[in-house]
């Protein structure tokens, strides 16, 4: 399967980013960029970091869930366009 380019950031994350401090937004955030991109537990953030991480990771998973159901329906739909006409059908 392709790698997702992109991931979501939803306003409602400032709640949780702002009971932080400057450096433990920036350990969320390359929690969050390791997570998405390597697909491997960030294991090196601290208690309250990884607090706020584990509540971003569910909708991280969610959203990519919802991509990869997506992806695999518009697989399916041009298997079955692309069969049609090698049928002959249009």
């Amino acid at each position: 399967m392709k790698t997702k380019k992109s991931f979501v950031l939803y306003h409602d994350y400032w709640n949780w980013f702002r009971l932080l401090t400057n450096e433990e937004i920036g350990l969320v955030l390359r929690g969050i960029f390791y997570y998405e991109k390597e697909r491997v537990f960030p294991e090196f953030l601290t208690d309250k970091t990884l607090l706020v991480f584990q509540m971003i990771k569910e909708s991280l998973d969610k959203d990519r869930e919802k991509y990869e159901n997506i992806c695999n329906k518009n697989r399916e739909n041009a298997k079955l366009r692309w069969n049609k006409y090698e049928d002959g059908e249009n």
